[in-house]
């Protein structure tokens, strides 16, 4: 009981175990009977042994690295190496608390040498070398503030809510730019924290935001006039569910030119530069939701003089994302106080990275297959949005956009089906005509 206690006390005072200072002492001891020197003490010639001792205990317990492959870049036997694991077996529960609670100053990078102590920090150095990526040194050094922040904690052990909580603290224009440098040294943040490839969001939530949840939003819009510009710009974007933009000034809703509308504002043609290289997509229906969009869409256009190469949104990102911050404060001043928290909490974190989700969950409430959704590829830069842009693979649909809630009214619909379908089970005489899939064949149809 007493060793217990102790070993917690160590640990809340953030200190090694006492008996692996002692082995640490005496593996690195020099030996009077002139014995072969130990493993350590060949260590403690360059480097500290205690802390090298501590990586190798890292590689093997936390991060799963086979015995042999450490022996080899120790330059040391595979009995040496497993000897020292069965020595410090009994102390594997504090060692590994330690190592993962306990900040350890390593060298973040020494741009002399181009190497950092950090294994995850170092594999990115190798690829990028190896790729002949030009800003990996940037990264690395932009990423260190967040080190700091962390107090020294390994990135390997960084998580999705501790770094969202670091964005927090910066300004919303360095937000972005900062994630992309700490998914590089922190690669497991991918699988945390994902978008795509260059560019993440930093809530992984899905939009809760169905037909009734518009319908909601067009009701509070509608009651000012001076707002039926906004109402429309949102329609439009939630209709083609497409990307802000990029990069290129071609691409997404930013980069949308009056001349790529046709068909009386009934089809569009979208370009999106972020996948296969730029895809544009062909005919995309206007009116896919809102049957007056393309009238609306047309008088904007007379009202502005009917130009022709002028782009839609003439002030660009900044013009979108006032249209949304407007879109916010008016649903908090609208429904505040009188609608579910959880529901006004969608309503006044809506941004324009949730068009693209709201735009899959009404085509998935409409029944439309999700294979259709997606779209097709088909070749030259060329796709066929059949209902407004594509994404091509319905595993990204469902895994980042696609949001299975039981404020959807499919859902419920679906819900009332297998009700149905129940009454067998409880006694009821229920009607087979309804699941024909089920019906026992006869004898003579065989």
């Amino acid at each position: 009981m007493k060793s217990v206690m102790h070993a917690r006390i160590m640990i809340e005072q953030k200190e090694l175990p006492f008996q692996f200072l002692e082995y640490v002492n005496s593996k690195t001891r020099k030996n009077e009977d002139g014995g072969r020197p130990h493993f350590l003490m060949r260590l403690a010639k360059n480097k500290d042994p205690k802390e090298e001792l501590l990586n190798i205990l890292e590689l093997a317990w936390l991060r799963n690295k086979n015995l042999r492959i450490i022996a080899r870049d120790y330059n040391a036997t595979y009995q040496t190496i497993y000897r020292i694991f069965r020595d410090l077996k009994p102390l594997k529960g504090q060692l590994a608390q330690y190592l993962t609670t306990v900040p350890r100053r390593k060298r973040w990078y020494v741009p002399e040498l181009d190497s950092s102590d950090y294994e995850t920090i170092q594999i990115y150095i190798n690829r990028a070398k190896r790729d002949g990526l030009k800003n990996y040194k940037r990264n690395i050094l932009l990423s260190q503030k967040a080190w700091t922040y962390f107090n020294y904690r390994d990135p390997a052990y960084w998580s999705a809510d501790d770094v969202c909580g670091f964005l927090a603290s910066l300004s919303s224009g360095s937000q972005s730019g900062m994630l992309d440098c700490l998914r590089q040294v922190a690669p497991q943040l991918k699988d945390q924290v994902k978008t795509g490839r260059f560019r993440e969001k930093l809530s992984r939530h899905k939009k809760d935001v169905f037909g009734k949840e518009v319908k909601m939003i067009h009701q509070a819009l509608e009651s000012e006039d001076d707002f039926q510009g906004i109402k429309t710009l949102f329609d439009l974007h939630i209709t083609l569910g497409a990307r802000e933009g990029s990069r290129d000034p071609r691409s997404g809703l930013v980069g949308l030119t009056w001349d790529k509308f046709k068909n009386g504002f009934t089809r569009v043609d979208l370009f999106e530069s972020k996948v296969r290289g730029g895809i544009c997509w062909r005919d995309c229906p206007l009116d896919l939701f809102f049957r007056d969009l393309p009238e609306r869409l047309k008088q904007i256009w007379i009202h502005r003089g009917r130009p022709t190469s002028e782009k839609l949104l003439r002030n660009g990102y900044k013009e979108l994302t006032r249209t949304y911050k407007t879109i916010r404060n008016i649903l908090r001043i609208y429904y505040e106080g009188n609608v579910d928290p959880s529901l006004l909490k969608e309503f006044i974190t809506l941004r324009p990275h949730d068009a693209d989700k709201i735009h899959v969950n009404l085509l998935w409430e409409a029944e439309i297959p999700l294979e259709v959704v997606a779209g097709q590829f088909i070749g030259q830069g060329e796709g066929i949005g059949l209902m407004g842009r594509g994404w091509l693979d319905i595993n990204v649909i469902k895994k980042y956009y696609l949001s299975l809630t039981q404020r959807s009214e499919r859902f419920r619909k679906l819900e009332n089906q297998v009700h149905m379908y129940s009454n067998r089970f409880n006694g009821s005489n229920w009607n087979l005509t309804l699941f024909p899939c089920l019906q026992i064949p006869s004898s003579e149809s065989f």
